[in-house]
């Protein structure tokens, strides 16, 4: 179990970084056998975090190593304090383009310039002088973004340096169960050896037992030391809170904002449009500075939101969950998702992003019924089919040169017939294909697939690959079914997360830190008074006031459904039911399903039946009348 996340008080002011590392008399070079010695006239600290001393131990050693500790809890220490005692070169893999940033900066007083970063941010100039510094040995840490590594002019000019120790950073991305899987990160070992790396690290703050096993075959790490310090954070608060829907969920998140307190704060939203419509509403509600962040934007605009952010001026940013990967904001005092992410990892990892200093901070997640169909919608526009694989092997062999492609992600997801949903069916396939030993997958950008032809696709491929396809959606499934058992449950939000993650120490939130609505619900702010509405007119007399938003839920199905359906059925599919015309139809894939669970039959039935009354509705007659939506 993690103790006190904050860092252990310095012993003494710092040295300067360049004295240390200088061949002046009377300056004691560091001393890779004294680890303690190098953290204190590095860094300042007068000890080690939990789990930290055997992640340097094992890297000063040059062991291959596997790191799990939650965001927080000290990660990059455990690869930079050895990076700058050892005489060779540090590179580290992260495709967070702001934590490099940040951390570059962090550490120019203490190493100055033998730390260096290159991306697709920096100038071209800048990039070649990193690589010149890092091949004449002038550096000790290079942090680099994966796609990279498909460069062999990067990759030639790299192995003139001596690479000691190999950093795969958010290393659950190379697996296929993690909840962030990048198919270019397959490579990465390969990269490693072929550099001559004499270790390789993984880290990560979100791995389950599986994920792990994963990672450590994917890596092909060596007898490698296992660190995993535990997944509480006793700082956190974490709350579910189970909206009747999207007016009634936002009215609540605005009350829980409201209170200075709980700001800096980010706030999670599932779309480019949730982003700006929230951050209008907020704006207007909070009275302070509310801004969106999302790909949408330009990178000067989006550079601009996280400036003022970090720098206090913005107090509350509303984002897809692009933001807050690596920013090191350490006094965000509560995140708040708008919609229910697609697996606990995506949670943890994200509500981690509170309370980085150690005080209290809180994680909301605010649950309503549709949320749960959109999950199913995506799971089943996520499945890949046999002929889908076919189309993308062939395509990839027609259009390889010399063995290798470079194609953009849209030329593959045309081949779905639905390329705007289909950019993640592509990843997901190239994964399948690697697994299938059919590619070898390169690091590349986003938008593009890079890498070798490895083996034909014949029958024992095709087998392999619809064998991986079943696993992935298997794992979709395991991932909805998790989530949303945490959701709807009445368990310790607490204990649940530690169970998820195989961590079998006691849940104890830190003294005065409310542990969650489930066991400490009466201390987290109640939900402000929903007005109800009755909806248009020819409702009897004395039926159930119900929220506006039904209306629109009941409309959006009769729209929707394919085959049309009745009123029956209409109220099934707002309750969330699950019976087998349901799944055979594909009905828990519409936006309204499930919306209204919190609501009786009878309840739905009888707004149905209003809207009937009202004309809003038609039935179409005969012995099976099916619901049309009124022109």
């Amino acid at each position: 179990m993690l103790g006190d996340p904050s860092p252990a008080p310095p012993a003494s002011p710092a040295p300067t970084g360049l004295d240390l590392f200088s061949s002046a008399a009377g300056v004691t070079p560091l001393d890779p056998a004294d680890p303690d010695d190098a953290l204190r006239r590095l860094f300042g600290f007068a000890g080690f975090r939990p789990g930290q001393r055997e992640a340097v131990e094992a890297a000063l050693a040059g062991r291959d190593s596997l790191v799990v500790m939650p965001t927080g809890a000290g990660k990059s220490l455990c690869y930079q304090l050895p990076a700058l005692v050892r005489d060779d070169l540090t590179l580290v893999v992260s495709p967070l383009v702001s934590l490099m940033q940040d951390q570059v900066e962090g550490l120019e007083g203490v190493a100055g310039d033998r730390v260096a970063l290159i991306n697709a941010q920096r100038s071209a100039a800048d990039n070649r002088a990193a690589l010149a510094a890092a091949a004449r040995g002038g550096l000790r840490l290079l942090y680099v973004a994966p796609e990279r590594f498909s460069s062999r002019a990067f990759l030639d000019a790299v192995r003139d340096a001596r690479v000691g120790l190999f950093v795969v950073d958010e290393a659950h991305c190379v697996s296929q169960w993690g909840h962030d899987f990048r198919p270019d990160y397959f490579r990465l070992a390969d990269a490693a050896r072929w550099l001559g790396a004499r270790a390789i690290m993984g880290a990560t703050a979100t791995a389950t037992a599986q994920v792990a096993a994963d990672v450590e075959r994917r890596l092909a790490l060596r007898d490698p030391v296992r660190v995993t310090t535990g997944f509480d954070r006793p700082n956190l608060s974490f709350a579910v809170v189970r909206a009747a829907g999207t007016r009634a969920k936002r009215r609540h998140l605005a009350a829980v904002l409201a209170d200075p307190a709980a700001r800096p704060a980010i706030v999670y939203a599932g779309t480019r449009a949730a982003t700006e419509e929230l951050a209008a509403l907020l704006g207007a509600e909070l009275r302070c500075r509310v801004a969106a962040y999302h790909a949408g934007l330009d990178r000067e605009q989006r550079a601009t939101v996280q400036r003022r952010f970090m720098d206090g001026e913005t107090e509350v940013v509303v984002a897809t969950n692009a933001f807050g990967m690596g920013v090191d904001k350490a006094d965000v005092r509560t995140v708040c998702h708008d919609a229910v992410p697609a697996s606990v990892e995506a949670w943890y990892q994200e509500a981690g992003r509170a309370g980085r200093d150690g005080l209290p901070a809180r994680a909301f997640l605010f649950a309503e019924g549709r949320d749960k169909g959109l999950h199913v919608f995506f799971i089943q526009r996520a499945e890949v089919d046999d002929g889908l694989v076919a189309k993308v092997a062939d395509h990839l062999a027609r259009r390889a040169q010399q063995g290798r492609y470079d194609l953009g992600v849209d030329e593959l997801a045309a081949l779905a017939g639905d390329p705007a949903g289909a950019g993640d069916q592509v990843r997901a396939v190239i994964g399948h294909l690697a697994r299938a030993g059919v590619l070898r997958p390169a690091p590349s950008t986003p938008d593009r697939v890079r890498g070798a032809l490895a083996a034909p696709f014949d029958g024992r491929a095709r087998a392999a690959c619809k064998a991986s396809a079943g696993d992935a959606q298997r794992a979709r499934w395991g991932q909805y079914r998790a989530v949303w058992a945490l959701v709807e449950g009445d368990a310790c939000r607490r204990q649940a997360l530690l169970r998820h993650f195989g961590d079998p120490a006691p849940a104890a939130a830190q003294a005065g830190v409310a542990c969650g609505d489930a066991c400490d619900g009466a201390r987290l702010p109640a939900p402000p008074a929903a007005p109800a509405r009755r909806g248009g007119g020819g409702g009897a007399p004395g039926a159930v006031a119900v929220p506006a938003d039904l209306d629109d839920a009941i409309l959006g199905v009769v729209r929707g459904a394919r085959p049309s359906v009745g009123r029956t059925r209409a109220v099934e599919i707002l309750r969330g039911g699950r019976s087998k015309v349901i799944r055979q139809n594909a009905y828990d894939g519409l936006p309204g399903y499930g919306t209204f669970d919190h609501l009786t039959s009878a309840e739905v039935l009888g707004r149905v039946d209003e809207l009937l009354a009202a004309g809003r509705l038609r039935s179409s007659g005969g012995a099976f009348p099916k619901l049309e939506a009124a022109a």
